[in-house]
């Protein structure tokens, strides 16, 4: 299994990926994962890199074209200071470029994970048909990107936190509404979890957490 980082060439520049994945990755599907704010951080890099052995795993950095690199999980404001200006649509063609590029490089089916921010950008990634599945850990206001939910028919996972103020429950119903006839849809919601669920911190939820990797895990392995 092999762990490197590389770069997915762009207008303007090039997105930095940290990749995991097993020695032939043409036999697997691919997973692209979009971050929280706080970008691809050490804690889940080592996360995602479990879910290796099923997939070719790609972590891209959204906040490369305003500094990129990792924020700690304290630092909220520094964090929060790459939105300030952020262009949306710029990530947004980055991460179709990052899903095209992982596409050639695995068996052509490629998951989308978004985690907090990331939540929204795939979801319009699966609306415009890029995605083989779906996967949301604690999403951040989804509800207001449901434009092409409609349209979404690849398989949907979320998982939510009870106690998220980001994403209360009106927020949550909002987006369930949204894939009630969707074919293969499912909605976790995790007792007393709150936003960032899965950031090792004082927000960590370990059954969270590891519900969400598992879920994905096993929609990898469905692919």
């Amino acid at each position: 299994m092999s762990q490197q980082s590389d770069e997915v060439a762009v207008e303007g520049g090039a997105v930095p990926v940290y990749t995991a994945g097993p020695e032939e990755p043409l036999s697997v599907p691919g997973l692209v994962v979009v971050p929280s704010i706080f970008g691809p951080a050490p804690d889940l890099l080592e996360r995602i890199s479990g879910l290796a052995d099923v997939a070719l795993t790609v972590v891209a950095d959204p906040f490369w074209r305003v500094g990129g690199g990792a924020f700690s999980y304290e630092d909220h404001e520094g964090a929060r200071s790459r939105l300030r200006g952020f262009d949306r649509d710029a990530c947004l063609a980055d991460i179709r470029a990052v899903i095209a590029w992982t596409g050639a490089r695995c068996n052509g089916r490629v998951v989308g994970l978004g985690i907090c921010f990331g939540g929204p950008v795939m979801l319009v990634a699966a609306g415009e048909g890029l995605l083989s599945g779906l996967v949301a850990w604690h999403g951040s206001r989804m509800e207001g990107f449901l434009d092409r939910a409609g349209e979404i028919r690849c398989p949907v996972r979320f998982h939510f936190g009870a106690a998220d103020p980001v994403t209360p429950p009106e927020a949550i119903e909002k987006i369930r509404a949204a894939f009630a006839d969707h074919p293969d849809a499912s909605f976790v919601i995790h007792p007393d979890a709150v936003h960032g669920f899965s950031h090792d911190g004082a927000h960590f939820d370990p059954v969270a957490a590891q519900s969400g990797v598992d879920d994905t895990r096993t929609l990898l392995a469905s692919l």
